[in-house]
């Protein structure tokens, strides 16, 4: 299902802050797979021990909550599920573009 009005880049900072640390990962890499992501994300959550991401810091916790913070991201047009797959979705691609902020694989700052 997808979100009927298209989210911009300035809503992700209205993001819960697991969403935002979400968001930027995709800013960065534009596309994961299903499994490096939670896995990518899974550690760096783990790393940074910050209570206002997960209840708690077991993984199968941290997997569950980024499951759920990611369905909800492509339920609200931030992100695209593909098979095996997640994606910045095309319309904030396309805004990055025209940014000039669209580089894959470089750390970038939305603001």
């Amino acid at each position: 299902m997808q979100a009927t009005n298209k989210p911009s880049l300035k809503d992700i900072e209205k993001l819960p802050k697991l969403e935002k640390l979400i968001m930027e990962y995709f800013l960065k890499y534009i596309s994961a797979g299903e499994i490096i992501t939670i896995i990518d994300l899974r550690e760096t959550i783990k790393s940074m021990r910050d209570p206002e991401l997960v209840p708690e810091f077991d993984d199968v916790i941290i997997e569950i909550s980024l499951t759920r913070a990611i369905a909800r991201l492509v339920k609200e047009g931030f992100l695209e599920h593909t098979e095996g797959c997640y994606n910045l979705a095309p319309h904030l691609r396309e805004e990055l573009k025209k940014t000039g902020k669209y580089k894959p694989s470089l750390s970038r700052t939305l603001f």
